[in-house]
Formats: structure tokens, sequence, C-alpha cells
């Protein structure tokens, strides 16, 4: 079984013995209580002197999905990069997927040790940025066999073509909480609409893998350094620029100094990496940051349309994609005059 306390997950061995004994340890396993994300559950293995990470898909039962991920992950381990990437472990018929007899499924990886970087830091910042320059080139030098399991971000309509602005729309009159961001909602919508007129500029910039959804939670670091990045589930063919955009979604915040110091020292951080972007894609970084929130907000919708999450887990979405559009839009003359100087090869 599992249960929250304070937003830590509490274990028992009962709920998990059924991927953990697909597994051969040199001694007796047992669960480490920790924290978990939005889509998956992750939890920490100890056997002995080994720790392990193991982590349960909720949102899917697609063992193509995860062996994806994990031939990215095999193909990264082959790539000189100045972080650390997951390492799956074999189950005892050497597969790297497990199932349960519902065909959720789970993988083992190699614990990574460290701590999770915060934004409070400046220099996991910084270092963050260092982190994805380092992992944009080293997804330039690998080739998987795999098509992607995900569609790039600016497929925004093609993605979620059945959250239409009306369906979104119903969910103020059947929550509460929702209705009370009615305005906050329209004018996101609002976004969505006139992004549309820029996808077409945004399809022809330079394309690569990526990983998709880089964040602090996301992150692994030791001192000041982030030295690990996780979650590769989803992993795409998109433009390379998305990589910031959905990390500098998450620098800004309510305070308007803070906001330019962390992008600035995040793309001072991804300039020491040695990957400039064009200035095509420093003009179109403000709209991929629009995306991302505009994807984000669509994702949430579509759970709550479909009664996965808890209307207030929605309308917290709506607060901060609404911050994050309204500041984005405010200051995109700002930010790409900040982009081509930090971003751009001929200013760095």
């Amino acid at each position: 079984m599992a249960r929250t306390q304070g937003g830590i997950i509490v274990l028992t061995k009962d709920r998990f013995a059924v991927y953990i004994e697909q597994y051969r340890f040199e001694s007796d396993w047992s669960i480490v209580p920790g924290e978990s994300g939005m889509n998956n559950t992750t939890v920490m293995i100890e056997a002995g002197s080994r720790k392990y990470v193991l982590r349960e898909y909720n949102n899917h039962k697609d063992s193509g999905t995860v062996q994806f991920e994990h031939e990215i992950l095999k193909a990264l381990q082959q790539v000189d990069k100045p972080f650390r990437t997951p390492v799956p472990v074999p189950n005892s018929k050497g597969d790297t997927v497990s199932a349960a007899p519902d065909g959720t499924l789970a993988a083992l990886y190699e614990f990574i040790p460290g701590n999770r970087p915060t934004m409070e830091k400046i220099a996991h910042i910084r270092t963050l940025g260092r982190a994805v320059s380092g992992l944009s080139l080293a997804f330039s030098q690998i080739k998987p066999k795999l098509a992607p399991a995900y569609s790039p971000y600016y497929e925004l309509d093609q993605n979620y073509a059945s959250v239409t602005d009306s369906e979104i729309s119903s969910l103020q009159n059947d929550y509460a909480e929702i209705g009370q961001r009615a305005e906050k909602l329209s004018e996101l919508l609002l976004h969505r609409e006139q992004l549309r007129t820029r996808l077409s500029a945004i399809r022809d910039l330079p394309s690569q893998w990526i990983h998709g959804d880089v964040n602090f939670s996301n992150a692994v670091a030791a001192g000041d350094e982030v030295i690990g990045l996780l979650d590769f589930e989803f992993c795409t063919v998109d433009v390379r620029a998305m990589e910031l955009a959905v990390v500098i979604v998450d620098l800004i915040s309510e305070k308007e100094s803070l906001n330019w110091e962390r992008i600035d020292v995040f793309c001072s951080g991804y300039s020491g990496g040695g990957r400039p972007l064009t200035a095509s894609e420093a003009e179109l970084l403000p709209a991929l940051i629009l995306l991302r929130m505009l994807d984000v907000t669509l994702h949430f919708a579509s759970r709550l349309l479909d009664k996965l999450d808890m209307p207030s887990t929605f309308g917290s979405i709506i607060d901060q994609a609404s911050r994050v559009c309204e500041w984005t839009a405010a200051n995109e003359k700002q930010l790409v005059e900040l982009f081509y100087r930090r971003l751009v090869e001929f200013y760095i």
C-alpha cells in the first residue's frame, strides 16, 4: 500500500514486491520513503550496501514507451557528457521493464547519489544551464533506432485535438475552483489562438532529440553542481531550443527582479557549455516559453476532463500559466535582447 504524509510518499513492501521480486539482489531489500512525481511513483530501494530507484509508470501501460526511454539512456551512456544519466537494471529475465499482473509497468535504475537542486541557489541554476547545454550536445550525437513515442511541442493542436476551447470553458461551470479563474483561463485560450500564427516559424527552427521535461525535480545536485539528469520518458525530436524554454518556465516567479537574475544566470550557464543558439532560436524562445506553458495547461485540462486530478490541481496550473504567459508576453522584447546577448554565438 501507499499513502502520503506531508507530501512524502510512505510505502509498504507489498505494494512493490510484485516488481522487486523480479530482480536478484545480493541481500534483503527494503523501501526508503521519499518524494514522488505527479505522473509516476518513484521509490528508493536499499539492498545491502547498494541503492536503486524503482519507477512505477502510472500514466500508461505501454512497454514500448519504456523500452524506447531505455534505448535513449543506453545511447547516452556511450557519449561523453558532464553529468550522469539513469542506468536501467535488468531483471532476472534480462529485461529492463517489469510488469505487475494488471499490466502496470516499472523499471529499476542505479541510484545517483545527491540531492534535488533548488532555484533558490544561484549555483544550481547556472550548472543546470550548463547541464542542459551538455545534454543538447550529447543528443546531437545519438541516433536511436526506435521512433519517439511523443510528438513535438509545436504540434499542440494535434496533440490536444480533443481538448477544445469549449471543453476547457465547460470546466468553469463544472468546478467552482475553475470558475473563479475564468478570466485567467480566457486569457490563456487567447494566447493559444495567438500562438497558432507562430507555429510555422517554430517548426522551421533547428531540430534534434530533446529531453522535453528538464526541471529541478528531474535533476541531481552534489554541493553546488548539478551532476545528474533524470526522467527521460518524454524524449522526442523537437526544436532544440525547446529544452531551454522548459527550464525557463520554472524560473518565472511573482518577483520581477528574481526572474531576470535567474534567467540570466541560467542562460550564462548554458552558453558556457559551448552550444550556442541561432538568431532565429533566440527570437522565438519567448514563443517557446508560451508553448511549453500552454502544453502543460492543456495536459492538466485533459486530466481534469478525464477526472484523473482534483480541480485544485488544474487551478494551480492555471495560476502558474497565467503568470508565466502574461509576464513573458509583456517582456518579450527584453527577453529577446537577453537571449541574443547570452545565447547567440556572435554575442558570446
